[in-house]
């Protein structure tokens, strides 16, 4: 039997790695700060040049070659740092800047933007808000405690630091950049979702959804979503329906609302109704999740999310509800690597009972103007109490290790394109030797700042089983349109 659910929610947690990665790299290549440069030409000034047209790897090579030869030059050091801050290097540029003692205060500044850049916000606000308490009214400081603010639940602390940004110079492509990333997560939206599902087990599963969010106030969000899903599956086939045709249709409707009591913290409450028609009669069910995401500190941030579902393997197993506790931990203990895991129980109608972990490790390889890459190790595991063979795979055993690599380019400010794959292995209690597992996404953003966003996501998955040979694909779009114009004063205009 294919993993059809295990391979469906791998997608969706590599489409929002995708998302954060994308929309990471996309704010540090757009908020790119020239420095304050002296209006004289300096012995370096090649590479000054060079980084003001934006080649700033051949701005790079030609101040690391400077600094070979002149390996104290102070204001070179520093503007090697902020070259490879602008590339998205920000290890490497926290390296470069670990030189220098606490009391210079040029590096310390940079320091804290490019710990703001890594979204490192509490060791970016230590190095920082010393500098902006004694001197709110300098752009630079400003500049980089809205930076920082702009980040976790409570975005609309960096307004006072963006008027003061923009009070200073109004028309500055550093103001504009930074007002654009600041009002970003203060805007509501409205989205159009399709999606197709489709597997060689012959079931396809066509998803349209309405969705929202709206901000209510500084604290409070409300959510709201329509979907139809068409789940198909061959006539007469284990993955059809039971009784009536060879499809069934799901209506689903949910509201819910997002509280954040503090900038770490969030509570989410969302319940819905799912009603299915098989053509033979139709059954409505409660849906719905709570969850508590808190970011603990700038290296540590997990989510713990109880839900109430259907089971939406096939469209055999849609009938059956499955209740859910699940842990999203995310560990970020140097600014080059990553640790991910997921750990979950479910308990299924038909008493079948799962755990099943998925852990993942990357690590920052290259940063570079044209790509960023990332490359690491994949695990995952789950067991079943029982084979229930109601539509859904239900393994005793099952384990799978791959080998990662995903890569983010950039097309400019707006585009930008996610590529993510992972080649490993695979078994359960009915293989007599590991097999082959791949799995290959990508990811296209266009609009990543504007009020219109499309973005493009196609997913592929090829295993070989004791079963035979499986592939799957899933395809989607979401069309996006962001708004915030009737609360002006938590969206400022841009110049």
């Amino acid at each position: 039997m294919a993993q059809m659910t295990s391979h469906r929610r791998a997608w969706a947690r590599a489409s929002a790695l995708g998302r954060i990665s994308l929309f990471a790299c996309a704010l540090a290549c757009s908020l790119a700060l020239k420095p304050a440069f002296a209006q004289n030409a300096v012995a370096y000034q090649p590479a000054l040049n060079a980084s003001w047209a934006g080649h700033t790897g051949k701005a790079l090579r030609l101040i690391d070659a400077y600094l070979a030869k002149h390996p104290n030059d102070h204001a070179a050091q520093l503007d090697r740092a902020r070259f490879l801050a602008w590339m998205g290097d920000y290890a490497k540029a926290n390296d470069a800047l670990a030189q220098f003692g606490p009391d210079d205060e040029e590096a310390t500044a940079l320091r804290a933007r490019v710990m703001a850049w890594a979204e490192r916000r509490d060791a970016a606000l230590g190095l920082n808000a010393p500098l902006y308490a004694a001197d709110p009214s300098d752009y630079d400081n400003a500049w980089t405690q809205a930076l920082i603010l702009r980040q976790g639940e409570w975005p609309h602390q960096a307004l006072p630091a963006l008027a003061t940004v923009q009070s200073i110079k109004p028309d500055s492509r550093d103001t504009i950049d930074l007002a654009k990333a600041v009002r970003l997560p203060l805007f509501s939206w409205v989205g159009l979702t399709p999606s197709v599902y489709s597997d060689s087990d012959d079931i396809e599963i066509r998803t349209t959804t309405l969705d929202s969010m709206l901000w209510l106030s500084d604290r409070w969000r409300l959510l709201a979503s329509v979907s139809h899903r068409r789940h198909s599956a061959a006539f007469g086939g284990p993955f059809a329906p039971l009784i009536g045709d060879n499809h069934v249709n799901e209506n689903r409707v949910g509201t819910g609302l997002r509280y954040a009591p503090s900038p770490d913290t969030a509570l989410e409450l969302w319940l819905g109704n799912s009603r299915i028609d098989n053509g033979s009669g139709g059954n409505s069910k409660v849906i719905g999740h709570l969850q508590l995401s808190q970011r603990a500190s700038d290296a540590f941030r997990y989510a713990i999310t109880l839900d109430r579902d259907r089971v939406d393997a096939s469209p055999r197993a849609l009938p059956l509800m499955r209740n859910g506790l699940a842990a999203d931990l995310h560990w970020t203990p140097t600014l080059r690597d990553r640790f991910d895991a997921r750990i979950a129980g479910d308990d299924f109608a038909d008493h079948n009972q799962r755990t099943s972990v998925l852990a993942s490790y990357a690590r920052a390889v290259y940063r570079g103007e044209r790509a960023m890459i990332d490359v690491g190790l994949q695990a995952e595991g789950q067991h079943n109490s029982r084979n229930t063979n109601n539509g859904y795979y239900s393994p005793s055993r099952y384990r799978r290790f791959a080998a990662t690599a995903s890569t983010y380019i950039p097309f400019g400010q707006e585009v930008g394109l996610y590529l993510s794959a992972a080649l490993g292995r695979q078994k359960d209690e009915t293989f007599r030797t590991w097999k082959r597992a791949i799995d290959a996404n990508a990811e296209l953003t266009l609009g990543i700042f504007t009020h219109w966003q499309l973005v493009g996501r196609i997913g592929y998955s090829q295993r070989l089983n004791q079963s035979g040979y499986y592939e799957g694909t899933n395809i989607g779009l979401q069309l996006r349109y962001r708004f915030c114009e009737f609360r002006a004063d938590r969206c400022p205009a841009v110049h």
